[in-house]
C-alpha cells in the first residue's frame, strides 16, 4: 500500500507514521509512506505522474485547505482514496464532493485508522485484479484489462482503445506497455506496433485480424503461423469456446 500523509503539525505526522508501521507489522501489511507538510508540494507530485493508493489529508492548512487540495487532486487523480484527518467535523459533508473514502477526527485513535486502513486493503482485494493504472494526457486513469480492445503506436505514443469507444493516450513505448501486461495470455503483439487483446478477435486471415467493430491489424506474413498458434491455443484454453469444422486450413 502506498500512502502519503499530508498535514502542517510535523508531531502528528510522525504519530501517524508510526501507527502505520504498527499496522504493517501486525497485519504483514507492505506499506511505503511519504509525508508533506505543504499541499502544494503533494499536489505537484500528483501532476507530475506519482501514484498512491491512500492519500491521509489535514483539513485546516495554511494557504490551502484540504478540501480544495482534495479537488486538485481529483484534476489528476480519479483513483486514489482520499481520508480526511481534521480536528473538525465542520466539512464532512464538503468532504464527499471530492469523493472521500474517510473522514477520521482528530487525535485519531488507534483502533479507528487500523479499522480503515483493514477495509481499504479488503476493498482492494475484491477490487477486479486485472486493471492497470497509467499517466495519460487526462491524469491518472484505472484501466479494466477486459475492456481494453488493443493498443497501438502512433508519434511515439500509445493509444489504448477500449471497449467503449474511449481512447488513452499515454507516453509510454510498447515495450514498457507488454511489461505492464506480461503474464496476461489474453495479449499478443501481432505487429511491432500494435497489441492485441484476443477476446476482441472476430476475423483472423492471412492478410490481418478484423477486431469486432472492424478495426483491421495487420500481421506480417512471416508471423502469420505464431499468430494462429497462438489465437487457437487461447481460444481452445477458454472454457466457453465451442470450435466446428476443420481450422487447420481456415486463411
Amino acid at each position: 500500500m502506498r500512502i502519503a500523509a499530508c498535514d502542517d503539525d510535523l508531531i502528528f505526522l510522525q504519530e501517524l507514521c508510526d501507527l502505520l508501521n504498527q499496522y504493517g507489522n501486525q497485519y504483514n501489511c507492505d506499506i511505503e509512506y511519504k509525508t508533506f507538510i505543504n499541499p502544494l508540494e503533494l499536489v505537484s507530485q500528483i501532476e507530475k505522474g506519482i501514484h498512491y493508493d491512500v492519500i491521509f489529508l489535514d483539513i485546516y492548512m495554511p494557504g490551502i485547505n484540504g478540501i480544495q487540495c482534495a479537488k486538485d487532486i481529483r484534476s489528476f487523480d480519479n483513483v486514489v482514496k482520499i481520508v480526511f484527518l481534521t480536528s473538525s467535523s465542520e466539512f464532512a459533508i464538503e468532504s464527499y464532493t471530492v469523493r472521500a473514502y474517510q473522514y477520521l477526527l482528530k487525535p485519531v485513535q488507534k483502533e479507528n485508522l487500523f479499522l480503515t486502513l483493514r477495509l481499504l486493503e479488503k476493498e482492494s482485494e475484491t477490487v477486479e485484479k486485472n486493471i492497470i493504472i497509467l499517466k495519460s494526457k487526462n491524469g491518472i486513469i484505472k484501466i479494466s484489462l477486459s475492456k481494453l480492445v488493443y493498443c497501438e503506436v502512433v508519434n511515439r505514443k500509445i493509444i489504448f482503445h477500449l471497449s467503449n469507444g474511449e481512447e488513452c493516450e499515454c507516453n509510454l513505448r510498447m515495450n514498457e506497455v507488454e511489461e505492464k501486461l506480461n503474464g496476461y495470455d489474453m495479449f499478443f503483439k501481432p505487429h511491432r506496433s500494435f497489441l492485441v487483446n484476443m477476446d476482441y478477435i472476430h476475423t483472423l486471415t492471412t492478410h490481418g485480424i478484423i477486431l469486432e467493430g472492424g478495426v483491421k491489424i495487420p500481421v506480417p506474413r512471416e508471423k502469420y503461423a505464431q499468430m494462429k498458434q497462438t489465437y487457437m491455443e487461447y481460444i481452445f484454453n477458454s472454457s466457453d469456446s465451442i470450435v466446428l469444422g476443420n481450422i487447420e486450413n481456415n486463411s
